[in-house]
């Protein structure tokens, strides 16, 4: 995923979170509250680092195998 300057940020909005992980804002929401992906304060804003996703999405493909 990157910005139309051909950067790739480190932390992307919910929205973005959406994209990149194919789950629902609930899901993502339900995951935070339930201790297992953690979301950044910025400002107003919240944030999810991509490391953070990637970490999430390995170990749901753990459990899976």
């Amino acid at each position: 995923m990157q910005t139309q300057d051909n950067i790739t940020p480190r932390l992307l909005s919910i929205a973005q979170a959406v994209a990149y992980t194919s789950e629902s804002r609930a899901v993502l929401y339900r995951e935070w509250k339930a201790g297992n992906l953690e979301f950044v304060k910025m400002g107003g804003s919240t944030r999810i680092r991509r490391s953070e996703l990637d970490r999430y999405i390995d170990a749901k493909i753990r459990t899976a195998a």
